[in-house]
C-alpha cells in the first residue's frame, strides 16, 4: 500500500531534491541537490532514510497538502518554519504521522528560507543520471510542484513513538559572519575592493533563487580587462559581473563561467547562508584554505554530536526504560532499604 498526498497550495521552487547529481559537471550538467544540505540530511536521518535520499524542499512560499490514501510518518527540518497538522501547531523540526484525511500545512516562520519534508518510505519521483534532484532551470528530471500535483510514498512506514520535536533549530540559526577563502581571481580586483569586501556589510537582494543570490553593498571594481577564459564554477563562489555586485552561486549554479570570482564561501557556511532571507545582512570573514579545512573537520564532529542528540530525542519513553540500567537501583524483598 502507498501513502498518497494531493497538493492544495504550493509556493515557488518547491521540488524533490536528493544529494544531487554528482560527477557530471564536465558534461555541463549541474549537481542541483538541496540548498541546505545539512537540514536535508537530518530530515532523512531522523526517520531512518539514507541521508542522501530524496525529500521535498520547501521555499518561503510554503506547502499545504492533504493525505488521500494510506498512512506514513514524516518530519520537517530546515529553517524555523511553522508546521500545522489538522489545525494543531507543531514545533519546528518535528516528527508526526499523517493519516487519510489529514491536512499538513508548512509556512514560513520567524527565520529561514528553506525547509525539508521527508517521509518514512520511498518518495516516488523521476530519476535521471542516478539522482532524483529536480533542476529548475533546465526542466530536467521533473519540475517544481504545482497545485493539484500528487505525491506518492511507496512502502510507507509508521514509526512507533515518533511524535514531537527532535531538535532545536535555534542551534542552527545563521549569524551574519560568513567565512570565505579569497580567490581564485582576486587579482582582478582593486585593493580597495578586496578591503571593502571584508569591512562592509552586504545585504541579500530579491534576486535570489536556487542558482544564486545577488548581494548589495560596496561595489567591487575590476582593475583589468575581463579576458579570462570560461572555467569550472564551484558552489559558494562569489562571482562578480560588470555591475560590481557579488553573486554567491548556490545549488543550481552554472557549470562554467567567465566572470572573475573574488572569493568562495567555505562549505561549512554555505548551508547557513542560504537560510538568510532577502534584506538580511552578512559580513565576510577571510580564512586561509588550511583553516577552512580545519573548520570542515570541526563541523563533522559537531554533526556527529547533533546526530546523537537527535537519536536520543526520537527514542520513545518505553525504549528509554528498556535501555536503562535499572537493576543497580533495585533491592530485593528481603534486603534492607
Amino acid at each position: 500500500m502507498n501513502a498518497v498526498f494531493k497538493i492544495d497550495q504550493v509556493g515557488p521552487f518547491v521540488s524533490v531534491q536528493d544529494k544531487g547529481r554528482i560527477g557530471y559537471m564536465r558534461y555541463g550538467v549541474t549537481e542541483a541537490g538541496p540548498m541546505d544540505r545539512l537540514s536535508h540530511a537530518m530530515a532523512n536521518f531522523v526517520i531512518g532514510n539514507p541521508e542522501t535520499g530524496p525529500a521535498i524542499e520547501i521555499s518561503l512560499g510554503g506547502l499545504t497538502l492533504t493525505c488521500v490514501e494510506g498512512e506514513v510518518t514524516a518530519c520537517v527540518a530546515g529553517g524555523c518554519f511553522e508546521i500545522n497538522l489538522d489545525g494543531q501547531e507543531l514545533a519546528p523540526w518535528s516528527m508526526f504521522t499523517i493519516s487519510v484525511g489529514s491536512k499538513l500545512r508548512i509556512r514560513t516562520g520567524v527565520w529561514g528560507s528553506w525547509a525539508y519534508l521527508a517521509f518514512a518510505g520511498q518518495l516516488n519521483a523521476q530519476s535521471w543520471l542516478g539522482s532524483q534532484s529536480t533542476h529548475m532551470g533546465s526542466g530536467l528530471c521533473g519540475a517544481s510542484f504545482t497545485q493539484g500535483d500528487i505525491i506518492k510514498i511507496e512502502d510507507p512506514k509508521v514509526l512507533e513513538n515518533a511524535s514531537g520535536p527532535f531538535y532545536d533549530p535555534e542551534c542552527l540559526k545563521p549569524s551574519r559572519d560568513m567565512h570565505i577563502v579569497m580567490g581564485p581571481q582576486d587579482r582582478y580586483f582593486t585593493d580597495k575592493s578586496k578591503t571593502s569586501l571584508l569591512l562592509t556589510e552586504y545585504e541579500l537582494t530579491s534576486e535570489y533563487n536556487r542558482m544564486g543570490v545577488r548581494l548589495k553593498g560596496a561595489k567591487l571594481e575590476i582593475n583589468q580587462a575581463l579576458d579570462m577564459p570560461s572555467e569550472p564554477i564551484a558552489r559558494g563562489s562569489l562571482q562578480v559581473p560588470g555591475h560590481g555586485d557579488p553573486i554567491c552561486l548556490l545549488a543550481d549554479h552554472q557549470t562554467t563561467g567567465g566572470y572573475p570570482k573574488i572569493a568562495t564561501v567555505i562549505s561549512r557556511d554555505q548551508d547557513r547562508l542560504v537560510q538568510l532571507r532577502t534584506g538580511n545582512k552578512l559580513r565576510f570573514v577571510e580564512v586561509t584554505p588550511m583553516r577552512a579545512v580545519e573548520m570542515a573537520r570541526q563541523r563533522k564532529v559537531e554533526i556527529d554530536v547533533m546526530k546523537a542528540e537527535i537519536e536520543a530525542n526520537r527514542v520513545g519513553f518505553l525504549q528509554k526504560l528498556w535501555s536503562s540500567n535499572l537493576i543497580s537501583g533495585v533491592v530485593g524483598p528481603n534486603q534492607p532499604d
